[in-house]
């Protein structure tokens, strides 16, 4: 598969995901939902194999499993999830920014 491929692949999974939380009554960022891809496919409990292409059942669990996170708004780890989201969009392009110059 072909990075173009692979990255269309990954849009369309975000963007499902993202319908899906929002026809159950969540809004979800494309943002919030790409970390929550990563996370999932990243935590080995969840046994995806990232040397290999996802199979349709490896999808199908892969957004089974973010939907179910991002609409579980009383688990904590979804803020801490939502707090590095923010932190990414709003502070990491500042790093030549030195507080200490004048």
């Amino acid at each position: 598969m072909s990075h173009s491929q692979a990255e269309s692949v990954i849009k369309n999974i975000i963007r499902e995901i993202g319908q899906e939380c929002a026809m159950k009554g969540q809004t979800v960022s494309e943002t919030l939902v790409a970390f929550m891809v990563k996370a999932v496919v990243l935590d080995p409990r969840n046994e995806f194999n990232v040397d290999r292409t996802l199979t349709k059942n490896d999808v199908q669990k892969l957004i089974k499993l973010c939907v179910s996170r991002l609409l579980d708004t009383a688990n904590p780890s979804l803020d801490t999830i939502k707090m590095q989201v923010y932190f990414d969009m709003n502070y990491t392009n500042r790093g030549n920014f030195n507080m200490y110059k004048y």
